[in-house]
């Protein structure tokens, strides 16, 4: 009986942390996007576009959290609940930081939010795609390397920038210009591009769950399965564009079209993220 009491009040306290890691989040989200009027954006204007980042923003603050407390158990009641508010909010900032700092990079064109505030759904895709993806990324740091900060950080700086060579190499894989598409509003390319991000950051995530003797080795095997990842999407295309729609160009259907097809583009997506999974079931057997 009092193992269970003792148990019923850690898990209380640990729900209550989260909660409050939760207020971080939002109002971390607010620091970085001070020129946003979030209220306005949710409510008065029922902005859909706002709401597809704002809703993977969240997401991604459970994956970070996911990875801090199911990191490896320190036998500490105490320690482990240090670790989930301490590093709960470093993960915090950095999906932050890492999201102001790549709108920046991606978007030196246009202001991805402006294009949001303004309704476009297609930038609300993928701005949402950018923090789920990074979320991914930063919880299979914290999975492993939630109490090495110095090896977590060269982990989560080499993965980063794994996940733009990534985005980069997509980009030059489709014969259209993404970032033209997608200010456009093409919604189908959007998701097929958020797909191809998760399915790249799901790679990344698996590289960090193999134990090896060094960080190198780690840094190796993320490398491994994002190589695998460089195979897979031009095939992962062919397969939907020659398979699926033998009668038609993936490309005529996302772009060549009055409408875009975008259930064409979720099912690109789902398929990328289908294949990550399959390589990594069938690789780490």
């Amino acid at each position: 009986m009092t193992e269970q009491y003792e148990f019923a009040w850690h898990s209380g306290l640990f729900l209550l942390a989260c909660l409050a890691l939760f207020l971080v989040a939002r109002f971390t989200f607010k620091f970085f996007n001070n020129k946003l009027n979030i209220s306005a954006e949710l409510t008065d204007k029922d902005n859909t576009a706002f709401y597809m980042p704002y809703m993977a923003y969240f997401i991604a603050f459970v994956m970070v959290i996911g990875g801090v407390m199911n990191s490896g158990g320190t036998n500490s009641f105490e320690k482990e609940l240090y670790y989930t508010l301490i590093y709960g909010t470093v993960g915090i900032v950095v999906l932050n930081l890492v999201a102001f700092i790549s709108g920046k990079v991606m978007h030196r064109q246009v202001d991805a939010w402006e294009e949001i505030k303004e309704g476009n759904i297609a930038v609300g895709i993928l701005k949402g795609a950018s923090y789920l993806s990074t979320g991914i990324i930063i919880s299979g740091v914290m999975l492993t390397e939630v109490d090495k900060p110095v090896e977590g950080a060269i982990f989560l700086v080499s993965a980063l920038l794994l996940a733009v060579i990534g985005f980069i190499y997509y980009n030059l894989i489709t014969p259209f210009n993404i970032r033209n598409e997608i200010y456009s509003g093409n919604m189908a390319v959007a998701a097929s591009t958020a797909g191809a991000q998760i399915a790249f950051a799901i790679l990344i995530y698996a590289g960090f769950q193999i134990e090896h003797a060094t960080w190198v080795d780690s840094l190796i095997s993320i490398s491994i399965d994002v190589l695998g990842g460089f195979i897979l999407l031009p095939l992962i295309r062919l397969v939907v564009d020659k398979v699926f729609i033998p009668k038609r160009r993936i490309t005529d259907e996302l772009i060549n079209q009055d409408i875009p097809n975008l259930g064409l583009g979720l099912f690109e997506a789902s398929a990328y993220i289908g294949g990550a999974l399959l390589f990594i079931w069938c690789w780490n057997l």
